[in-house]
């Protein structure tokens, strides 16, 4: 057992170390990203979004390069697993290079400690905490085989909704610059300024892509990215619309007409729909919270009357 004690604060001390190292590797490379976009030392989120990118070339750090090489070490194809894993940390949000290193060491490496943890757990249980100690194993051993896996998707759920309650009103801002005789790349970096404060992953999401359309030769390629990032239908059909009238110069604000005043009715239908599933979701606190207060009120006096007359009638006896 010590052995085992003695390699899980080796593992944790390390975690520390690595936790640290990406701090620093974040801070360094939020000033490098200032400092290449703007001369000034101004970034892309002057509007108060948080910082997504953090570094413009897709090199992962010093410690991250060495979590690799250990993965490499142990058998781990990181090339592949990091090519499955882009698409995933892409629409959670998550465009830092490091993040598959993390994944996997904590995925592989982490996995195995807290199985040993959950072991060593479960083998500490005698017979008064038996249950309590199997259970508590049992729910490292979860974590172990399916944390990183729950967290990334609870990740991405979290960020889709997010998206989706944006989505309406920067259809909404992006209709009106339109009309108003702003381009593209112009409508884009108004509806980030704008929207900065209210819907940081939306703004992040947008300055990406207005990055991209400056950046890239190929803006279908760049609408498209944004479209592979969310993997919303929402998205898509903007989208669509986008490069419909980047090919063949349609009409862009008929278009976004449709579809906002589409996904404005759609948000309202759901918040109908969450409307209508109040009285079934009352129910059971109802049931149990307020029906015995209620039952207290209306039985209590009575009860009383019944109690105090019966012990009346057994004093006269």
């Amino acid at each position: 057992m010590s052995t085992i004690l003695a390699l899980l604060a080796a593992i944790g001390a390390f975690s520390i170390i690595l936790i640290l190292d990406k701090l620093r590797a974040d801070k360094k490379a939020r000033e490098t990203l200032r400092a290449r976009i703007s001369p000034d030392g101004s970034s892309m989120y002057d509007d108060g979004a948080p910082e997504k990118h953090n570094n413009l070339n897709g090199e992962p750090s010093a410690g991250a390069q060495r979590l690799l090489g250990l993965l490499r070490a142990m058998g781990v194809n990181t090339d592949e697993a990091s090519k499955q894993l882009d698409a995933r940390f892409a629409q959670a949000g998550i465009s830092s290079p490091d993040a598959p290193a993390y994944y996997l060491f904590f995925q592989r490496v982490g996995g195995i400690a807290l199985l040993m943890l959950a072991l060593f757990v479960y083998s500490t249980a005698n017979a008064d905490n038996k249950l309590l100690m199997s259970l508590l194993a049992l729910i490292i051993t979860v974590i172990a085989l399916f944390g990183p896996k729950l967290y990334l998707q609870n990740t991405i759920d979290k960020r889709k909704k997010v998206l989706l309650r944006a989505f309406p009103d920067t259809l909404d801002l992006l209709l009106i610059c339109v009309e108003s005789g702003l381009a593209l790349d112009a409508a884009l970096t108004r509806v980030c300024n704008e929207l900065g404060a209210a819907y940081p992953e939306m703004t992040a999401e947008l300055n990406r892509t207005r990055l991209e359309l400056a950046l890239l030769n190929d803006r279908v390629r760049a609408l498209s990215n944004l479209g592979e990032r969310t993997d919303m239908s929402a998205f898509r059909s903007l989208i669509s619309a986008l490069i419909q009238s980047e090919r063949f110069g349609t009409s862009l604000t008929d278009t976004l007409r449709v579809l906002s005043e589409e996904f404005r009715l759609e948000r309202l239908s759901m918040a109908e729909a969450k409307a209508a599933r109040l009285p079934v979701l009352m129910t059971v606190p109802l049931i149990f919270l307020l029906m015995p207060a209620l039952f207290i009120i209306v039985l209590g006096p009575a009860i009383v009357n019944i109690t105090s007359t019966r012990d009346e009638m057994a004093r006269k006896k």
